[in-house]
């Protein structure tokens, strides 16, 4: 009895390890065919791995700047067929949203025009690239003008409400006021200093003057030394006699 159970247990334990093996092995066979398929196309190696260093710097400069590069085209083209529309036509609901975009460039166009300096990128806010390069002409009395064309700017650009031809009449009106106010730059000279673009050049020192001008001390406090005599000679008359001598 005790050799038959001993059997029987042996031939469990074998057939358990079989399994496991099997059961290992099928495990080991799909990882390696996930991973064969994950990497078709090749091994990773990093960009400019085998490059100098200042090609690496360079590369990686690049690369960086890439999630800067926006860019905000013309939205509507006067040879566009799909906006040459016979009459009685109706015009899309965007439409006036488009032109409203488009005036926008055409007023950082005119402002560029008069001051090269003031240049808005895509990224940067309009409200203050408007109140700060048409600060001097408005003089302080037309930013409650400024104020109402970028809120019609946004409700054209991202607000989900109606923006017909009324609502674009209005906002017209607002832009022929700002590109008459940009017209007026070249007449104000110090409105470029209020231009957020402009980045103050910082003054390197002259270390050639300051050590020039140190070695002339220098040598000044050098010569006094050099002139100065190590006695003081005084005259019997113009000595006090009260005091008492040391």
């Amino acid at each position: 009895m005790v050799e038959q159970l001993s059997g029987v247990t042996v031939v469990i334990f074998i057939a358990c390890g079989v399994l496991t093996v099997f059961l290992l092995f099928i495990f080991a066979k799909r990882q390696i065919m996930r991973f064969a398929l994950r990497s078709r196309r090749g091994p990773h190696v990093a960009l400019g791995h085998d490059a100098d260093k200042g090609l690496r710097s360079e590369l990686e400069r690049r690369l960086d700047v890439i999630p800067r590069i926006v860019n905000e085209p013309k939205l509507i083209n006067k040879d566009d067929a799909r906006y040459i529309l016979p009459p009685g036509s109706t015009i899309p609901p965007y439409y006036y949203r488009l032109k409203a975009v488009d005036d926008v460039k055409t007023l950082e166009m005119e402002i560029l025009k008069q001051d090269s300096n003031m240049h808005r990128h895509p990224t940067e806010n309009l409200r203050a690239f408007l109140l700060s390069s048409l600060a001097a002409p408005l003089d302080g009395s037309g930013q409650k003008m400024v104020h109402q064309f970028c809120d019609m700017y946004e409700h054209a650009r991202h607000d989900p409400a109606d923006f017909g031809e009324e609502e674009y009449q209005a906002y017209s009106r607002l832009f022929l006021k700002l590109i008459d106010v940009a017209k007026l730059l070249k007449s104000f000279p110090n409105s470029r200093k209020t231009s957020p673009n402009r980045t103050p050049v910082r003054r390197v020192p002259d270390l050639t003057k300051n050590r020039s001008s140190t070695v002339d001390i220098k040598l000044q406090l050098k010569d006094e030394n050099i002139s100065r005599p190590s006695t003081l000679t005084v005259p019997a008359g113009e000595v006090d006699s009260s005091e008492t001598p040391v």
